[in-house]
């Protein structure tokens, strides 16, 4: 399906029935991240994936377009209320744990818990630097993929994804927008800097679990620094898992969601008895 916005065309999907989830993906990633997860949850839930401003099936976007972080959370409340996902669990990758926040700090309603898996911003500012070649539209992506600085990331971020979810995401790397790859990730570099995860998710009070590989340093850093200061967050580490635990551990993956839906749902039952 398509919802048709001023600055292009947003790409989105709904599955399944029962309580509401919403999907954001990471930094240049397409919403064929989630659907393992979602083939586990959509049985018991109403899931919805949708590809962000400029990636994969959310083009052409409008030449007036921009691709702030900010941007991206006002498209994820217009889906949201677009499908009447109202009070749903949002579950986030990387970058996409800045946009759900981010939309949550702006609509409130629309969130009732979070799910921050692998939370950070998506490169550093060295990496930003080599992403410079993404400036010039006339390039063709086609030939940016082929680049040895962007492929080397690209296969790197990507290499432990299963077939044919690997080969998929770098084929939706290699058509994204060029303008919305360099500015989101610019963007969210910037924003890392003064718009902290751990303070959001402490001032806000929602149910929050947040999810990170054992072998991955930096979001297994940044997750213990939201842990340690929200009092409503729950820490789970996937053992031998990377960057991508949505896809190298669907199941497991899909089982922490399952149940930490069902315990706040069960709390809000015992909440609404008193």
């Amino acid at each position: 399906m398509i919802l048709s916005t001023a600055n292009g065309p947003l790409y989105f999907e709904v599955a399944g029935e029962g309580s509401p989830v919403v999907f954001i993906s990471g930094w240049a990633m397409s919403s064929e991240c989630w659907r393992p997860v979602v083939a586990q949850l959509e049985r018991d839930h109403r899931c919805l994936i949708y590809d962000l401003r400029g990636v994969a099936r959310s083009q052409p976007a409008s030449p007036e377009a921009r691709f702030e972080i900010e941007d991206h959370a006002e498209d994820l409340h217009s889906l949201i209320t677009h499908a009447g996902f109202y009070d749903a669990t949002l579950i986030a990758h990387e970058t996409g744990t800045l946009i759900a926040a981010l939309s949550v700090d702006r609509h409130p309603q629309d969130a009732r818990s979070l799910v921050l898996a692998s939370p950070r911003a998506a490169v550093g500012q060295d990496e930003i630097k080599n992403l410079s070649v993404l400036t010039p539209t006339a390039l063709a992506l086609r030939e940016m993929a082929a680049l040895p600085v962007l492929r080397n990331l690209v296969a790197w971020r990507f290499r432990r994804a299963p077939e044919p979810y690997r080969k998929r995401l770098f084929a939706d790397f290699a058509e994204l927008d060029p303008r919305a790859a360099y500015q989101t990730a610019l963007s969210a570099a910037d924003l890392a800097s003064s718009f902290q995860l751990d303070e959001f998710v402490e001032s806000a009070g929602l149910p929050t679990m947040v999810v990170c590989g054992e072998k991955d340093k930096r979001s297994r850093e940044e997750a213990r620094k939201i842990f340690s200061r929200a009092q409503k967050a729950k820490l789970a580490t996937l053992k031998d898992c990377g960057f991508l635990p949505m896809l190298e551990y669907p199941r497991q993956f899909a089982r922490l969601i399952r149940d930490f839906v069902a315990k706040r749902a069960t709390e809000s039952r015992t909440l609404k008895r008193f």
